[in-house]
């Protein structure tokens, strides 16, 4: 009886407090109204969609990286206890009802958005054991026009200069979208052209150094006057002093806001409205190992602004509004494996815009209007394995050794080109490169215009309005396995283009959506080995206006990839208007009559009348 009573006795207070109660080594939660409560394993939790310091941003291309932080955790297969509160006003008395043993905790804003929701550092002074904290605020992104038009500045998620001060020793995940960061922005220095700033000086009048002063030495209360900006001719107040510096003290105590978080692993502020950022918010973070401040409005990056953060792996600087980039605002970074630029103002990199990065693993700059690569861009970053430049806003000229220094470059996407033609000194420096994909505007290439990349196994040309090709373009290619070249605008293949001596690995040939008539005449025979073998496992050849004749007979249909949306069809003579071609010749289309026309006949005997490339 005794324990019975006891057991409702928790039980009650269980749901009156919100409490964890261990009742046969089974958990059971209690939460109050506005939060869930659950025990996950760490290897479910949803942190890990922002949290992957392996993201591969071009999942095109096959990533070997490892999650060092994620896979290898000792927590990896443990179950921790996790809450999800929504909150609309003062959250206060409801987080005050959760457990305080909560380990992973979400705070959702709900509502209209117009109240002030404050957090400081009595709200989550009760969670000792907190390693995982995501705040975000109301997306207006998911909202009607009408409702984003009608948003204001006031109201939302505050995060108090102070907030995250009890969480020092524990906290490792800080998530941070679309909340306000109390007082973080620099003060407006285009409030006043010039600050009155009180000073005390000597004045002494001397005639020359071997005279005595002519009056005796005074001192006296003045101002100085200090010009915060001389390019505005606007007429703007005078700021006293003590305001002045009142703000900016304000400022550099809030820029610390994250300075206890001593143990801190990952750090998201993403869609923050961060305008100014400086090295005060990440002095002292020695265990951060991945920085997102995506999709903010910085324009610069102050000098040394990373530099308290040594052992960074990962650095997101996406989307915000970066105009330039110099040598000494990334310095520091020595272990950065990661670096994403991408959706920023930056128009061109020179060897001015880089420190050393000995680790640097990928690097990002895709989606800015860069226009200028100038020569040994990239020769202090000769780790580097995956490199991706340019975007549609503007054309992307390459120098000579403009790509220089990239040793053990393996990945190298560029994007949006502008190459009348692409020589061979366009791709030298790259003797690692494996994977090369190029888009733009690309009129001809040269011959040997890939004979430095050895180890190239994937060749992408594809969407670069290619017109003319050397019929030695890619000699030295003996380890490449696929070359695309779909989607230009050839009208021919130069004989010898592709031969089994020379590309001696190669599998796969597309040739789609160009606009090509003919092939050569030996185009089949030569992707033959000496014994007759072939190592070319697939051929495209759709999407072209084929002038179809009896030539066609010493196409190998074995090679060619027939299915019937991808099968190659009779552009001309009218009467084969968009026959297949192989089924033109096995039906008598082409009425070709030579012992050729027997053997492809006898090949094709066994596949079925949707194999054999219905015209329909």
């Amino acid at each position: 009886m005794t324990f019975a009573l006891l057991f409702f006795v928790a039980l009650f207070l269980d749901q009156y407090m919100g409490q964890i109660v261990d009742i046969g080594d089974v958990w059971e939660i209690r939460c109050p109204q506005g939060c869930t409560c659950e025990i996950q394993k760490y290897s479910d939790l949803s942190l890990h969609q922002w949290a992957s310091t392996n993201r591969d941003n071009n999942q095109d291309v096959p990533s070997d990286d490892v999650d060092f932080n994620m896979n290898d955790n000792p927590m990896a297969h443990e179950l921790l206890k996790i809450a999800t509160c929504v909150i609309v006003d003062n959250p206060e008395e409801l987080l005050a009802k959760l457990p305080s043993d909560i380990q992973v905790l979400t705070l959702l804003e709900s509502g209209s958005g117009d109240v002030d929701i404050l957090l400081q550092a009595t709200t989550f002074q009760r969670f000792t054991e907190l390693i995982s904290l995501d705040i975000q605020g109301i997306d207006y992104s998911d909202l009607s026009t009408k409702e984003t038009n009608n948003r204001t500045d006031k109201g939302g998620i505050i995060l108090a200069s102070d907030a995250m001060y009890p969480l020092g020793s524990t906290l490792l995940y800080l998530n941070l979208e679309r909340v306000k960061l109390s007082n973080l922005n620099l003060p407006n220095k285009d409030k006043a052209n010039l600050v009155i700033k009180p000073v005390n000086s000597q004045e002494t009048e001397t005639a020359d150094e071997n005279q005595v002063p002519v009056s005796n030495t005074s001192q006296h209360k003045g101002h100085r006057l200090i010009f915060l900006s001389q390019q505005n001719k606007e007429d703007k107040e005078i700021l006293p002093y003590d305001l002045y510096k009142q703000e900016l003290e304000g400022y550099r105590e809030n820029v610390e806001l994250f300075a206890a978080l001593g143990v801190l692993t990952h750090l998201r502020v993403n869609d923050c409205a961060l305008k100014d950022i400086s090295w005060h918010m990440f002095d002292g973070l020695n265990s951060l190992l991945y920085l997102s401040l995506e999709r903010n409005s910085l324009k610069f990056i102050p000098e040394f602004c990373f530099y308290g953060t040594p052992n960074l792996r990962l650095l997101s600087l996406a989307s915000n509004e970066l105009l330039t980039l110099k040598s000494v605002d990334l310095a520091g970074l020595l272990m950065l494996e990661h670096l994403d630029l991408r959706q920023n103002n930056l128009t061109f990199l020179s060897e001015l815009s880089f420190p050393p990065f000995p680790a640097l693993v990928s690097a990002d700059f895709t989606d800015n209007p860069l226009d200028s690569i100038f020569p040994s861009t990239f020769e202090i970053m000769n780790t580097t394995i995956k490199l991706y430049l340019g975007g549609m806003a503007s054309k992307l000229k390459l120098q000579k050794n403009s790509l220089l220094g990239l040793r053990q470059a393996e990945i190298l996407h560029l994007y949006n080109l502008e190459i009348p033609i692409l020589e061979r000194f366009i791709l030298q420096g790259l003797p690692s490169l494996t994977h090369l994909k190029m888009r733009g505007n690309i009129s001809s290439i040269d011959f040997d215009a890939f004979v430095d990349l050895a180890n190239l196994l994937d060749l992408d040309l594809s969407h670069c309005h290619i017109q003319r090709i050397s019929m030695d373009a890619f000699y030295g290619l003996e380890q490449v396995k696929r070359i695309d070249l779909s989607n230009n605008d050839l009208e021919f293949i130069p004989p010898g283009l592709f031969t089994a001596q020379q590309q001696k690995e190669l599998r796969e040939i597309i040739l789609t959506s160009n606009k090509l008539t003919s092939l050569p005449l030996e185009f089949f025979r030569n992707l033959r080995l000496p014994n007759k073998q072939t190592h070319v496992q697939n051929i495209r050849l759709d999407g072209n206006p084929w002038d179809c004749t009896c030539v066609m007979v010493s196409w190998n249909p074995n090679l060619v990839n027939r299915n019937k949306e991808t099968a190659p069809r009779c552009s001309t003579p009218k009467r084969l208007q968009n026959w297949g071609i192989f089924y033109a010749l096995r039906k008598g289309g082409l009425q070709c009559r030579s012992p050729k026309k027997r053997y492809l006949r006898k090949s094709l005997k066994t596949r079925s009348f949707e194999e054999d490339n219905d015209i329909s």
